[in-house]
Parts: structure tokens; sequence; C-alpha cells
């Protein structure tokens, strides 16, 4: 048993059972506010209140110990994207440069862009094309198509990948 706050007793199941159905639609509000993800916030939500669950914790007042909770597990999980979003970044910037093939040469450039478009999904290709020859930011491709930055660099890095297989199969990636 954790005690928190001086608090003498412990929760029964049935009264964190009344806790979950009256605190739920609020803890997943806010923790989709900061997530903007549902299956995130949903799972944020359980843990918060499996780990009550499991330990009995005691509160004075629990709301307030729950809203933090769910706050600092969705700050865990932001965290996270953002040293993800920076890796993908940093190997984005690392390989790219790695696709050799001249402009200048129209055979090449047909060939190219004709692979772009027979294997690259739509979104793929409107990523590429926002990104390459409109030379827009990740995060305003983001904005402009409504994904996530991350999911502009997994759509770049993706093409990359393609195209680099297709036109530099000797590269390696380590």
């Amino acid at each position: 048993m954790i005690a928190l706050f001086g608090h003498k007793r412990q929760m029964t199941d049935e009264e964190i059972g009344e806790l979950f159905r009256s605190s739920y639609s609020r803890l997943y509000r806010l923790a989709y506010s900061l997530l903007n993800d549902q299956e995130e916030s949903k799972d944020v939500v359980s843990s918060v209140f499996m780990d009550l669950l499991d330990n009995h914790i005691l509160a004075r007042d629990i709301n307030t110990y729950l809203t933090s909770m769910v706050r600092n597990r969705a700050f865990d999980i932001l965290r996270h994207r953002q040293v993800k979003d920076d890796v993908l970044s940093n190997l984005i910037q690392k390989y790219e440069p790695c696709i050799t093939f001249d402009i200048s040469d129209d055979d090449q450039t047909k060939e190219i862009r004709l692979f772009i478009e027979r294997e690259l999904t739509p979104q793929t290709r409107r990523v590429l094309q926002l990104c390459y020859d409109e030379k827009k930011s990740y995060k305003e491709v983001s904005a402009e198509l409504g994904i996530s930055v991350q999911a502009v660099n997994k759509h770049i890095s993706q093409a990359l990948r393609k195209l680099r297989e297709r036109f530099n199969p000797s590269f390696k990636t380590n």
C-alpha cells in the first residue's frame, strides 16, 4: 500500500471502479488534448487506473492525483515522440544525399518519375512533391496534409529507401 498525504484507509476495488466510471471521460479528454491520438489516450488513462487498482494508491485529493498522473504520462509519450522525430530527421539528413542520379539525364529522370508514379503510394508521392518540388519544410507539409511531422518523415524515409534500392543498389544502410 502506498499512502499519500496521510490518508488512513485503502480504496476498495468498488470505489476505484466508481472513480473510473466518473473520471474516465475527463481524463481521456485531457490525454487526448495533449497527445491527439485516441488509442494512446485510452492507454494512458487505463494504465493510470491499473496502477491505482494494483497499488491501492491513497490520496486526499484523488482527482488531482489522477489528473497529474495522466498529464505526466502524456508528457512522457510526447518526449518519446520528440526523440523518435529527432532520430528520423537525423537519419533522413544522413542518408538523403546517398541517392545518386543525374537530373540532367532525361532518360533516367523519366525512369525515376515513372518509378515514383508506379511504386509509391499517392500520399508518399504528394509528400515528395511538396518537399522537393515545392521546397516546403516537413512542418509545412504536415500542416497542409493534416498529418504529423513524424508521418512526413516516414513517407520521405520510405520513398528514399525505395529509390536507393532501385537506382543505387550498391548503397548499404547500417
